[in-house]
């Protein structure tokens, strides 16, 4: 994945500073704003800009400066995820510093991540759910997940004619209560064996535009739905 570099950007002359996520504690209000109002689209470019120009840091904030930079690098992971940009969480994660990988938050996006790149998505659902989060991560996980379920359900409506409310439920980290409204919401049909019918959104001509190298791409996702598991 490519990282653009906004033009007149400082880089830090601190030595030692960690590198990866470098957010600090002047900067904690506003991207806790961000998430706070629902300005989810805004949050990952300002995640990179407090990256690439980290503010002074000071006598007084050393003491909190793990526990802030670990939170800003959790929601830096989540701001990736949320627009399914794994190579730049991948390598965000890689060029993080180690104390800050240790944090309690920065793991358990890391968790996510590792789920997500593996394509163990009910795995990735459940650790969504787990956490543990600080309340202020909150919105921005529950619309991770939201978004993730959403993208789900479209590819797979786009990849199956049947499947089972069961598989659907795994696959999406839900109960059959909760996956059959999911349907449901989406008008999709269900038969008394509990078989669901998906109906993509995109036309036929959408479809037709995604080219052979989407597809194919496709063609592995769903593979990966059906197995119970991968490693990398």
């Amino acid at each position: 994945a490519s990282f653009g570099v906004a033009p007149e950007v400082s880089l830090p002359s601190q030595v030692g500073q960690p590198a990866g996520c470098h957010m600090g504690e002047a900067e904690t209000p506003e991207v806790f704003q961000l998430i706070a109002a629902g300005r989810f689209a805004e949050l990952r470019a300002k995640c990179e800009e407090l990256e690439l120009s980290p503010p002074e840091p000071t006598p007084d904030a050393e003491a909190n400066h793990v526990e802030q930079e670990g939170l800003r690098c959790a929601v830096h992971l989540l701001a990736y995820l949320l627009e399914g940009q794994l190579d730049a969480a991948r390598f965000l994660w890689k060029r993080t510093a180690a104390p800050l990988q240790q944090h309690v938050q920065a793991q358990a996006a890391h968790r996510v991540l590792s789920a997500r790149w593996r394509r163990q998505y009910a795995e990735s659902f459940a650790q969504l759910s787990a956490g543990p989060w600080d309340a202020r991560l909150q919105p921005l996980v529950t619309e991770v997940v939201r978004r993730s379920r959403e993208e789900l359900l479209d590819k797979i409506a786009i990849a199956y004619k049947v499947v089972s409310l069961s598989h659907l439920a795994s696959v999406l980290g839900l109960d059959a209560v909760s996956a059959k409204a999911a349907c449901e919401t989406r008008g999709w049909a269900l038969d008394t064996d509990g078989h669901v019918a998906p109906t993509a959104s995109k036309s036929g001509e959408d479809l037709i535009k995604m080219g052979e190298a989407q597809l194919d791409r496709l063609s592995q996702y769903m593979a990966h739905l059906e197995q119970t598991g991968c490693k990398i």
